[in-house]
């Protein structure tokens, strides 16, 4: 016997005005992430959307737990004051501030914990007394990481993604009784922001560009791409993946939501970042007299890894097919470090190319009926 919720509650419009914070987040991130310069920036990057995106999902929770009455919009407008505090003292390359950044996370913890345990419901709210120490350590283990100078202070920043995995393998789903099309909504929603970001970044980097015919079809081929990688998801993942919820027990839904969404979207959003970096780079390219940009070769990066994470959510929401999207995922995050000589156009023609190949042979294949999940 299942026992998925009775009610569906949906996506509402205190959320979608939460989730403008986000946007903040993502694109401060875009714009760190094309300015870093060594592989352990990369790390600071990663580890900052980590933390970011582990709170940001205990919200998606705490609302699809407790609802939004009016008590709840004053938490969530509290919430955003906290993000947009976090983003701006995110602690990647050389800016930042990383002890207001620990304290502001340390205050986004104790919100969220105050909220479920006010208005989540005794069951959730004595789940929860299982989760906050966790939550506690690594807002001490971000506050640690912002006392110190030294060049290791990365590992603090990374070290909550251990107590994280160790959260979601520990929870049965014992107290949370998740309601699956707000859920999956809600994620849904957060991959639109991501990938609208990545519009955005590519108009900033046209921003100072005579928009001759070159320039056009970069950025025509750079929105081609972008609607592939939309496409790739939102064709019916989204909706395969919220029946299988609807149709899971309570221990295997709340598996999903954990090492599907809560872990397998924040790999996605981590290659979209590294697209939206590429491609700006990509599509500002001046032509073959100009030396090509550094940053571009993340758009290979971001794609491939884009592909593995979202290989990675279909297996473990068992919606498939995966074979396809591993092989070419693997494809091209190898294609960024084979020095190829593409820059502008060709390098955005070749992966709008090898994505738009990934979905035909899929469609042909793999036809939509026959990954229906069974009723």
């Amino acid at each position: 016997m299942h026992d998925a919720p009775k009610q569906e509650f949906r996506a509402q419009t205190i959320e979608l005005f939460f989730d403008l914070v986000f946007v903040f987040v993502i694109t401060r991130l875009t714009h760190l992430v094309e300015h870093v310069h060594a592989t352990l920036e990369y790390l600071h990057a990663l580890a900052v959307l980590m933390l970011v995106w582990w709170m940001y999902g205990g919200f998606i929770w705490l609302t699809n737990h407790a609802h939004t009455p009016k008590a709840m919009r004053a938490v969530l407008v509290a919430a955003m004051a906290g993000f947009m505090v976090l983003a701006l003292s995110a602690p990647v390359g050389e800016g930042g501030d990383p002890l207001v950044f620990g304290f502001a996370y340390l205050f986004i913890v104790i919100l969220h914990f105050a909220a479920f345990v006010a208005r989540g419901g005794r069951p959730a709210a004595i789940a929860m007394l299982r989760i906050v120490p966790f939550n506690m350590a690594a807002a001490l283990l971000v506050i640690a990481a912002g006392l110190i100078e030294a060049e290791w202070r990365w590992v603090l920043l990374l070290a909550p993604a251990a107590l994280y995995a160790l959260v979601a393998v520990m929870n049965t789903g014992e107290g949370f009784a998740l309601d699956p099309v707000h859920f999956v909504e809600r994620h849904g929603l957060l991959l639109i922001i991501v990938l609208g970001e990545t519009i955005i970044a590519i108009g900033n980097g046209l921003a100072d560009r005579a928009l001759d015919v070159a320039t056009i079809l970069r950025l025509v081929l750079a929105v081609a791409l972008i609607a592939a990688l939309w496409w790739s998801y939102f064709d019916a993942d989204d909706q395969r993946a919220e029946h299988r919820m609807q149709q899971a027990d309570n221990r295997r839904r709340t598996r999903i939501a954990l090492f599907g969404y809560t872990m397998g979207h924040l790999a996605m959003v981590a290659g979209l970042i590294l697209v939206a970096a590429g491609l700006k780079a990509a599509v500002a390219y001046g032509g073959e007299g100009e030396a090509g940009h550094g940053a571009e070769f993340l758009l290979l990066i971001g794609a491939g890894g884009y592909l593995l994470a979202d290989a990675a959510f279909r297996r473990i929401s068992a919606i498939g097919p995966v074979a396809v999207r591993l092989v070419v995922g693997v494809l091209l995050a190898g294609l960024a470090f084979a020095h190829l000589p593409l820059h502008g156009a060709g390098l955005i023609g070749l992966t709008l190319g090898v994505l738009v190949l990934l979905l035909v042979i899929e469609g042909l294949v793999f036809p939509r009926t026959a990954q229906a999940p069974a009723a």
